[in-house]
């Protein structure tokens, strides 16, 4: 029982990871609306992006009735003979069609004889009929001037079961399925008067298709057929009747899955494409266009007033299809589009006549969803059997690469081919299963870690146990105030390291490294303090006093150094050996020399013997400003001092975290012998030139004077990664310098 909790928890991360990938791909086989409507939101993302392009030559208008019109022609309705004329104008001017995305639904209340029938009682029957007679109907001058040209009048579809239904101007064919069962049902209409739908050459449903996302409607998919009440063929959307008229076709035909040349598998799948005239429509199942929006273009409209008042040039409307409809606030015809918000209604009709024409559409192929499957399954399993066997930074790479890919595919093939794959869910999938199983892989090193810490973290100095065992009362809480030489140290990597190896085996490691490092210290008559993982805390000069304590504690730093290379060569050996990555194993060193509090901590139950004080915490800063300069060992100002024979360069002055002061910091490079090397000494000189020009606030010549001390440094012996780590401050110094500069460096990590 106890093998198999073990092998669950070494399995955890690989279980959760796995466990991630299947819901999502359970979820994503369900795709719940939720999912649905994220994918609309990408493929928005993408019209942003990529708007769709229009021809100059684009032979569609718009004819708006915006608010100049209704300031100089009155509010809306006008009456049917200001529209009547505006029909005509644009029959003077060569438009092709004209459509009207308004509905027409009642008699004009301004007509003139509608007045006198009103106002019957208060007139005498003679001169009532003599008015009827002499002024005509609005309405009917209206239909004589729809009846003279090839308009499309819009009808509306209803909720409710009401009204008539609307005259069919078109023919209707099928083939394949029968494209009925496929289409959008509506239980009622609204139609135009009897006597303008006879005039009008075609009919055409306002209808647009809206998805609801958040507390918006937004328009992507136009349906191009509807059915009313379930029953006869389908009616047209405004757009495709529209389109009619303008190649004088006189039906529409369907072909849906089972059609020739269309696999259906057995199954019935929807509609595939719609046919008019000598257009050919593809829609998706449900016989719908998916908008492709270009954003608002101002050429694409001219005011009615422009068009009454015959200011406009007859070269914008000649042979131009043309809308009508309004972009005027109080008309409330406005929708949400994938680009914008408050776009007139009119606008969609426009802009799906201007897709069909120039034959460019958004198509989500039939294998769209099939390939995301495959692609979350391909790449999660991957994730999944990755991710033990990579170090944290490898596994981000990968995870950043596969998520690019989710991303970047759907992209390039909506660019260049105007298809739609879906990039977030194959993403956020991608993501999780990474998130997730690094989380459980993190807290498994955190567990090893603890782990050590308990069975490494109650060693003492010999020294130490024997002082003891011949003064146990000084086994009492509290301490004394001493000078003394602290170390910190700290495995660079070692959440990375540790993933390698199995508890078992990471155990071993981790003795073959603390011992001898152990064994060092020990010999230098210093006091291991404490294990915390893979870092070691150590101090000189006590419970025992030792002269030249600060040299001590150096002497340890380069023999650790100098034993680690040993182990590091056994252990790339053993490594090719078992035909693994070897990472190498390096580790940061802090010394600083001060006063602190030394003595037994903790309560009467459970203490410590310890150090306390600033000079303890400042070591353990210099120790992780290792890695900010890319040198094995920092030594404090007062531990420089004291050591000053050794082969120590000045690094820098810097505040660290949690103080408030700057600090002088040193890089032990090496013993005496170097010291006194004629080329370390033209080291120190040309690192001196380089730090006075820094702290000047000179970059530019400290930019030149890092690279003479470079080479320097390379010539003395000493390798570290220090000159290149300041080349690079220092040219972002130089390309934004400071409003204040006093040549100290903030370190904002520990």
């Amino acid at each position: 029982m106890t093998h198999l909790r073990r092998l669950l928890v070494a399995r955890l991360p690989l279980l959760a990871s796995l466990a991630v990938l299947v819901g999502a791909l359970l979820l994503r086989a369900v795709d719940p609306p939720a999912l649905a409507r994220l994918r609309d939101v990408a493929f928005d993302t993408f019209q942003r992006i990529k708007p769709r392009v229009v021809p100059d030559d684009m032979p569609v208008r718009i004819v708006d009735i915006d608010e100049p019109a209704l300031a100089a022609h009155g509010q809306w309705p006008w009456p049917r003979t200001m529209v009547a004329r505006l029909n005509d104008k644009l029959v003077e001017k060569g438009a092709l069609v004209i459509a009207y995305d308004v509905i027409f639904a009642e008699p004009d209340r301004s007509s003139i004889p509608r007045l006198a029938r009103d106002l019957a009682s208060f007139t005498d029957p003679d001169t009532l009929q003599r008015i009827i007679t002499t002024f005509p109907d609005n309405d009917v001058v209206f239909a004589a001037s729809l009846a003279g040209s090839r308009s499309v009048l819009g009808f509306g579809f209803e909720p409710v079961a009401r009204g008539t239904a609307p005259r069919r101007k078109n023919g209707f064919a099928a083939a394949g399925d029968d494209p009925r069962g496929f289409l959008p049902i509506w239980p009622g209409s609204i139609r135009p008067l009897d006597l303008l739908e006879q005039a009008a050459r075609g009919l055409g449903s306002v209808n647009t298709d809206a998805d609801a996302t958040s507390d918006a409607a937004v328009v992507r998919r136009v349906p191009m057929l509807f059915r009313l009440g379930g029953q006869g063929d389908p009616y047209p959307a405004l757009a495709i009747e529209t389109l009619r008229l303008a190649q004088d076709a006189s039906a529409y035909i369907a072909k849906s899955s089972g059609a020739s040349g269309e696999a259906a598998f057995g199954t019935r799948t929807g509609i595939v494409s719609i046919k008019v005239g000598q257009v050919e429509i593809p829609t998706d199942a449900r016989g719908r266009v998916t908008l492709y929006d270009s954003g608002h273009r101002p050429s694409r409209y001219v005011s009615a007033k422009a068009v009454l008042d015959g200011s406009v040039p007859a070269d914008r409307l000649d042979g131009h299809i043309v809308f009508i409809g309004t972009s005027a606030l109080g008309l409330k015809d406005l929708r949400h589009t994938p680009i914008a918000a408050n776009v007139p209604g009119v606008e969609v009709h426009a802009q799906i006549v201007e897709q069909i024409l120039s034959g460019v559409y958004l198509l989500r192929p039939d294998y769209a969803t099939g390939l995301e499957l495959l692609f979350i399954a391909v790449l999660g399993a991957l994730f999944v059997v990755l991710l033990p066997r990579l170090s944290g930074g490898q596994m981000a790479l990968v995870a950043l690469l596969g998520i690019a890919i989710a991303v970047l595919g759907p992209w390039h093939a909506f660019s260049l081919g105007h298809q739609l794959i879906d990039p977030v869910y194959p993403a956020a999938t991608l993501a999780a299963v990474y998130a997730v199983g690094s989380a459980f892989g993190f807290m498994r090193a955190e567990a090893e870690r603890a782990r050590i810490r308990g069975a490494f973290g109650m060693y003492l100095s010999p020294d130490l146990v024997a002082q003891l065992a011949r003064q146990p009362d000084r086994l009492k809480l509290g301490g004394e105030q001493r000078e003394i030489t602290v170390m910190f140290t700290d495995v660079r990597g070692f959440t990375t390291i540790a993933e390698q190896f199995d508890p078992q085996a990471l155990t071993v490691f981790m003795n073959r490294f603390l011992t001898p490092m152990t064994d060092i210290i020990l010999e230098a008559h210093g006091t291991v303090d404490k294990y915390m993982g893979d870092n070691i805390m150590a101090f000189w000069n006590a419970p025992l006093a030792l002269a030249e304590h600060p040299r001590h504690a150096c002497e340890a730093a380069l023999a650790m150094t100098k034993r680690l290379a040993e182990l590091d060569i056994e252990w790339r050996r053993e490594a090719h050996e078992q035909g693994r990555e070897h990472i190498p194993v390096m580790i940061g060193i802090g010394i600083n020399t001060g006063v602190v509090s030394v003595g037994n901590f903790g309560s009467t139950q459970r203490f410590t013997y310890t150090v306390l004080g600033d000079s303890v915490n400042l070591a353990a800063r210099l120790e992780g400003q290792c890695k900010t300069y890319a040198v094995g060992a920092i030594l404090g100002e007062a531990t420089a001092m004291a050591v000053s024979d050794f082969a120590l360069v000045e690094l820098d002055l810097i505040k660290v975290k949690g103080k408030t002061e700057p600090e002088r910091i040193f890089a032990l490079a090496g013993d005496k012998a170097m010291a006194s090397t004629p080329e370390f000494a033209a080291l120190l000189e040309k690192q001196e030139a380089f730090l006075v020009a820094y702290r000047a606030g000179d970059f530019e010549a400290a930019l030149e004077r890092v690279g003479v001390a470079r080479a320097a440094a390379e010539a003395a012996g000493w390798v570290s990664g220090y000159h290149d780590a300041m080349r690079e401050r220092t040219k972002a110094l130089l390309a934004a310098p400071p409003p204040i500069w006093d040549g100290v460096f903030v370190a904002t990590e520990k």
